[in-house]
């Protein structure tokens, strides 16, 4: 309970800092600066409604989009259903208003989501890798000013994933049957979420194999006693791991199930990746392939362009997450490491097949978490990381959060 009040606590703080400069510059970028393309925003007017329409655009225009009307367009299936479904909700709750309540159904519900992430991240660094609270601290304030953490606060998917995925991962700290089934129900709402979700499947197996077939348990089914009575602990050992063992498969089976519906209304099941590939301009490739255009466009193209620009960026902020995850691969369990390696693989073979290859691998990239829990353990050896830190990455957290205001694009 005492983990439980600290975490609202440094969640609070952490949460209402950053809020407080997005709204700032929010404002800045809305009324004193004006986005690029003003005359393509719907109901433009001065005030908070032309401030926050400077958030709705890209995928949150997608997903606003879909809530409104659905899967009208048959684009739209690459978007997985859940996250709109909730923004109808509140959408409905606000006066079901097109565009505006949409949108602030999207911006109260992926900040609302992340606030409860970040009071998920704390327990889960505090109580799943006891962590002391200065780290578990560090840990928040690295994830929420990361570059690209105004993703957190916009209209995207991405607060809700991560909510899932923290959750789940404390769930699957504890042997409870319970938890495991609760997970396992997360784990179908992350899959309805997005496909990325698919990775989730890593923890549950890890997790999986020390909870119900480690020494513990193997201990417990060959107790000593009568013969009837250590049938019969067998017997309950190998029932609870067919119970732990089930829930996950309801991951999978969300997927089948969306994709049920899209052969149902579409006459075919895969065309959300069909989708992906001739409308978004993704399709499976080895996970190295997109480094290449991306590399060869900066050192052969001019280096003031915004495409280099872009191009840089997404360099940057995929090999670094790659290379602390690498660094501190043995400091984290194995069910962190390789939840982090096949999520970062899943993002790796999924690329822009032309143009800035690696576009949204850094969005991408930061939903592997590990990575701060990293960062968060370095910084009680290297005090100055604070520094480094907030002065590299909180000024570009910044810089996005305006140029996305201001409709350029950011991941």
């Amino acid at each position: 309970m005492g983990t439980l009040r600290s975490a609202w606590k440094e969640a609070a703080w952490v949460f209402g800092l950053s809020r407080l400069l997005l709204l700032l510059i929010t404002y800045v970028g809305g009324v004193l600066l004006r986005p690029k393309n003003m005359a393509s925003i719907p109901c433009v007017q001065n005030g908070l409604r032309f401030c926050l329409l400077g958030w709705y655009h890209w995928d949150a225009d997608a997903f606003g989009r879909i809530a409104h009307v659905g899967y009208r367009s048959v684009a739209d299936v690459a978007f997985f259903p859940f996250w709109p479904w909730l923004i109808r909700l509140g959408a409905a709750a606000l006066g079901n208003r097109f565009p505006l309540s949409f949108l602030l159904s999207e911006l109260l519900l992926s900040n609302l989501f992340f606030f409860a992430a970040l009071v998920a991240f704390y327990v889960l660094a505090r109580e799943g890798l006891h962590f002391d609270p200065a780290q578990a601290r560090k840990a928040l304030w690295y994830l929420t000013f990361y570059a690209y953490g105004i993703f957190f606060f916009a209209g995207y998917s991405e607060s809700l994933f991560l909510l899932l995925t923290l959750t789940i991962f404390l769930l699957l700290q504890g042997t409870a049957l319970w938890r495991w089934w609760l997970a396992g129900l997360l784990g179908c709402i992350a899959a309805l979420t997005r496909s990325t979700a698919i990775v989730l499947l890593v923890p549950f197996l890890f997790f999986y194999v020390e909870r119900f077939w480690g020494a513990d348990s193997l201990a417990a089914a060959a107790a000593p006693g009568e013969i009837a009575q250590a049938s019969a602990q067998r017997w309950r050992l190998w029932l609870r791991r067919l119970l732990a063992g089930l829930p996950a498969l309801l991951i999978p089976a969300a997927l089948a199930a969306y994709m049920g519906y899209l052969g149902l209304r579409f006459g075919d099941p895969f065309i959300y990746s069909r989708m992906e590939r001739t409308v978004w301009g993704r399709q499976f490739e080895f996970p190295l392939v997109a480094f290449g255009p991306a590399l060869g466009a900066l050192l052969t193209g001019p280096l003031h362009t915004e495409m280099a620009v872009r191009n840089l960026m997404d360099l940057l902020f995929t090999l670094l997450p790659l290379g602390v995850l690498a660094a501190g691969w043995r400091q984290m369990p194995v069910a962190y490491r390789f939840f982090s390696l096949a999520l970062a693989l899943f993002a790796l073979c999924f690329p822009l097949v032309a143009g800035e290859t690696l576009a949204s691998q850094p969005r991408y990239m930061m939903m592997a978490f590990p990575l701060f829990l990293v960062l968060a353990r370095w910084s009680k050896r290297f005090p100055s990381l604070d520094l480094v830190y907030g002065g590299f990455c909180a000024p570009l957290f910044a810089l996005n959060a305006l140029l996305f205001t201001l409709h350029y694009w950011v991941a």
